[in-house]
């Protein structure tokens, strides 16, 4: 399975999830991240706060954005969906967070830590970590917070989350 390098990107304000996300798909798509669509990807829904899952969906090419977009949004707890990046070895993730199962709050930029995406660590951190970032309005960004996941953890509670981040340093850490 791996290791992965998570980045978390919590937003200054929650974002109503169907405007949030086709203006963010706009702007990665200028940055050249784009979604994978073909019969091996899938959204990967997170549990609701109440714990109730859904089950994944695979994705089809003929699928527009828009498309993945409104499957997302039914979903209060959203989801993971994978995308592509030159600078990036393999799958690029990004999981949209909710603490409330209405809005999106935050979202989490991982990719798997092969030996090609380690020696491009800092390019990946600066041509694509980063500019994902600034095309929100974000609190703060904190990476990579896979090194500390016994004390992190999405599921938890956000002020929880939040006490333990302001105790620690990140590879990237911007607040």
């Amino acid at each position: 399975m791996g290791s992965y390098n998570t980045t978390l990107v919590l937003l200054k304000e929650k974002q109503h999830p169907k405007t949030f996300l086709s203006n963010f798909h706009k702007k990665i798509k200028d940055i050249n991240v784009v979604l994978e669509k073909d019969e091996y990807q899938r959204i990967i829904f997170n549990d609701k706060r109440n714990e109730e899952e859904k089950e994944p969906i695979e994705l089809d090419k003929l699928m527009s954005d828009e498309d993945i977009i409104d499957l997302l949004c039914s979903w209060g707890g959203f989801g993971l969906l994978s995308y592509r990046h030159n600078d990036v070895e393999f799958a690029l993730y990004i999981n949209y967070l909710s603490w409330d199962d209405q809005f999106i709050e935050g979202i989490e930029v991982s990719f798997k830590e092969t030996h090609k995406n380690y020696i491009n660590k800092n390019k990946i951190k600066d041509d694509v970590i980063i500019k994902i970032a600034n095309c929100i309005d974000y609190k703060l960004v904190v990476g990579s917070i896979g090194d500390s996941e016994d004390n992190f953890r999405m599921d938890l509670d956000l002020e929880y989350n939040l006490k333990y981040i302001e105790n620690k340093k990140f590879d990237i850490d911007i607040r």
